[in-house]
């Protein structure tokens, strides 16, 4: 806090997080009332509330800068679009590291890819161990493209690194969505075996929506045969005589 108020006034608060203690049974707030902090842990996160926009600025500057062994990383809260699409261009994802690995090995490992503006790893709220990947962000976009190339060869604790672009995420929701519509499709296909009603999906029309389209210029529209149809029926032979007669008497032979 006293490195921070030489260089950068007007801090309001400070709150500390992910502070990894030595005993998990007796809670967080006892261990850390009672110092009981696990030394062998290398970093922890801090929010800092300053009074105006410029000092956050200020402090965004100072990011990578060296603290005893570690580069501390300094970041907003919270960013605009421009900004995200920025992290997202100038970032990749780092996995299948040894749980633990340190920010500064992940650095050195990627260090020939370009400068590197900071390293995130994911690490668990109580142990503060890490879950085996991270982000990696570069000042720019060509250190994305370089560690592509070489992804094949980097290691960490002897393990190969498993590096992948970050994807965005608008195409991270779009995909959620579409497997969210399948699912609910096949649910309501299974609801209509149970019931007995249709199996498989349902139609979009009916066969008698073929016969309402309109035909084209001087053409007859189609009727299917039924009612209304020009179609004659299959008499019996009394029923024809019957006719032939009653032509005959209204129509005599001259």
């Amino acid at each position: 806090k006293q490195w921070y108020q030489r260089r950068v006034r007007e801090i309001e608060s400070m709150r500390f997080r992910s502070v990894a203690v030595s005993d998990l049974k007796l809670g967080k707030k006892v261990c850390m009332k009672a110092n009981k902090v696990n030394e062998n842990a290398t970093n922890k996160n801090a929010y800092i509330v300053f009074a105006s926009e410029e000092c956050v600025a200020g402090a965004v500057a100072k990011n990578g800068t060296k603290i005893g062994d570690n580069c501390i990383r300094v970041d907003k809260v919270v960013k605009s679009k421009k900004e995200q699409s920025d992290d997202q261009q100038k970032s990749i994802f780092v996995g299948n590291m040894p749980f633990g690995a340190t920010e500064e090995e992940v650095r050195e490992a990627l260090a020939q890819c370009g400068e590197i503006e900071y390293v995130r790893l994911t690490r668990d709220k109580e142990t503060n161990i890490g879950k085996g990947f991270g982000y990696v962000k570069f000042v720019d976009s060509a250190g994305v493209l370089l560690a592509m190339k070489i992804k094949d060869s980097v290691k960490v604790g002897g393990r190969q690194l498993r590096i992948q672009r970050c994807k965005s995420k608008v195409t991270l929701e779009n995909k959620k969505k579409i497997s969210d519509e399948k699912k609910k499709k096949k649910e309501e296909e299974e609801e209509g075996r149970k019931k007995g009603g249709f199996r498989g999906r349902k139609s979009k029309g009916t066969d008698k929506d073929l016969f309402k389209t309109k035909p084209p210029a001087g053409k007859k529209a189609f009727k299917p045969p039924g009612k209304g149809s020009n179609k004659q029926k299959p008499i019996s032979k009394r029923k024809f005589d019957k006719k032939v007669n009653k032509a005959s008497k209204k129509n005599p032979a001259k």
